[in-house]
């Protein structure tokens, strides 16, 4: 009798709790895990950073350092990290795309163990049902009547609307989820795949054609919901449940809205815009239509590639054939020569530009173009071509002129930047394009120089110093305003 697997195998979710950088792992869990019950499930590593800013001991925490962190959370399973590619058209913003981090299963039930909160099975239905968004909108809707209510009929009405959200994005990250694992996208390159493709696609439209019309009812009703009226049910939901007699629970009125503000928050940001950033419901119907157009793909290239086999095993037995029935070893040949092609072929190609794009032109229509040949032995070397040595003499003193009209027009207008001899970039006025160029290339050519002074184009020698430590301003351009630490250029006074 052998023990069972799970019972042996090593658990790499919880390499977390006892490592070098413990402290900083379970800070992070521990903040994901709280916005978790404040129904926020996904998370932007800036969002995860100003969590954890707030705290003395992430003062010189960077978020480089955060990312480092994350990456290793993930390849120990304790985090799911996922692109959002959807609007990626170059290079460049795949290699910047932002990630959204949700904690994993185990971690979630690791923390509920830590903190000692209530044990809740971790639900893995993996269904995209029409009927979860249209009982959320429901209960929804019965805000207006439930506001005039007593506070047990809000308190309950919260805890299903509370239900019915949780359902609903459970289900929707599970299926999501699911459909990329490595196994589903294995089992959709088989041929058996085929069988239910059509049923599988229906299901996703008939979602999408639900979801699209139910959400613009609940976008409706959370444009009537008042702030007023959202503190007014969460009180009444409070009242109640501090009339609820349970020993280990402590309500504390501050936890209790900060909590439940948080998981209506998630509920409005699942449905509607926020910050710039597209909704949940707008990025599942991305993915949907995304695995939509997965799968067609999938099914025409298990189809072609079937019928190609077949297609090719007939034409392959009848040219068999026809080898078979050749009368002479020339007749094969020419056979040969038809569906083969021509062996040992020599073509020549040229770089040259078609009278005509004609796809009906003949070769013989255009005009022949002359190859150049060199003989390829090793005594053979081409012409050289002598060519005087032309004077550039004023050419070269033209030059030099526009130069130096060129540094004195830019010395010029640097002058009035200049104030006891000095050039403060925190009160320069409105600068145009040119004159900004100038002082920035300064500006950076004084602070990457070894010397203590730099020189200006036109010999004047300076140096760059910087001004209050830390100090930011504002240098305003006319193509842009930026901000900059506080530097000076200061210039060497002539005695």
């Amino acid at each position: 009798m052998r023990l069972d697997r799970k019972q042996t195998k090593a658990i790499e979710e919880v390499k977390y709790l006892a490592t070098e950088n413990t402290w900083r792992y379970r800070s992070i869990i521990r903040h994901m895990y709280r916005q978790y019950d404040k129904m926020k499930y996904w998370l932007f590593k800036e969002e995860i950073y100003e969590l954890l800013k707030v705290y003395e001991d992430f003062e010189s925490y960077k978020e480089e350092q955060l990312k480092l962190d994350l990456e290793q959370l993930t390849s120990w399973g304790n985090i799911t990290a996922i692109a959002d590619t959807t609007k990626v058209k170059t290079v460049e913003e795949f290699k910047n795309r932002e990630f959204r981090y949700q904690l994993a299963p185990y971690t979630i039930e690791i923390e509920r163990m830590l903190i000692g909160l209530e044990n809740m099975t971790v639900e893995n239905t993996a269904t995209l049902e029409p009927a979860l968004v249209e009982k959320f909108h429901a209960l929804l809707e019965q805000h207006q009547q439930v506001i005039y209510a007593e506070d047990k009929k809000v308190y309950e009405w919260w805890k299903s609307l509370n239900s019915a959200f949780r359902d609903l994005n459970q289900n929707y990250q599970d299926y999501i989820g699911r459909f990329y694992s490595p196994k589903t996208e294995e089992m959709m390159k088989t041929t058996e795949f085929l069988i239910f493709k059509e049923a599988f696609v229906g299901y996703l439209r008939d979602f999408i054609k639900e979801l699209q019309m139910t959400t613009l009812s609940i976008k409706d009703s959370f444009s009537l919901l008042s702030k007023e009226a959202i503190y007014e049910l969460l009180n009444k939901a409070l009242n109640y449940e501090k009339t609820i007699v349970n020993v280990e629970l402590v309500i504390r009125d501050e936890e209790y809205m900060d909590i439940n503000l948080g998981r209506f928050k998630s509920m409005q940001e699942w449905f509607l815009t926020y910050e710039g950033r597209d909704s949940l419901v707008d990025k599942l119907i991305d993915n949907t239509n995304e695995i939509i157009r997965k799968i067609t793909r999938f099914a025409a290239q298990i189809a072609e590639k079937r019928n190609n086999n077949v297609n090719r095993k007939e034409e392959y037995r009848k040219i068999g054939e026809l080898f078979m029935n050749s009368q002479s070893i020339e007749e094969a040949h020419k056979l040969s020569a038809l569906v083969f092609g021509t062996l040992g072929t020599m073509h020549v190609h040229i770089d040259e530009i078609r009278e005509t794009e004609s796809i009906s032109s003949s070769i013989f229509d255009e005009t022949p173009t002359c190859v150049a040949t060199k003989p390829r032995i090793r005594a053979y070397r081409e012409k050289t071509i002598k060519n005087p040595i032309q004077d550039k003499t004023k050419l070269k003193e033209q030059k030099k002129q526009e130069i130096l009209a060129k540094r004195i027009e830019e010395e010029k207008s640097i002058k009035k930047f200049i104030s006891k001899g000095e050039i403060d970039f925190k009160t320069l006025p409105k600068l145009t394009q040119k004159d900004r160029n100038l002082l920035l290339k300064w500006l950076t050519k004084g602070r990457n120089s070894k010397e203590t002074w730099s020189k200006t184009e036109g010999g004047a020698l300076f140096k760059v110093t910087e001004g209050t430590k830390g100090e930011k301003i504002t240098v305003v351009s006319e193509d842009g305003i930026f901000t900059m630490p506080h530097y000076k250029i200061q210039f060497e006074r002539k005695e």
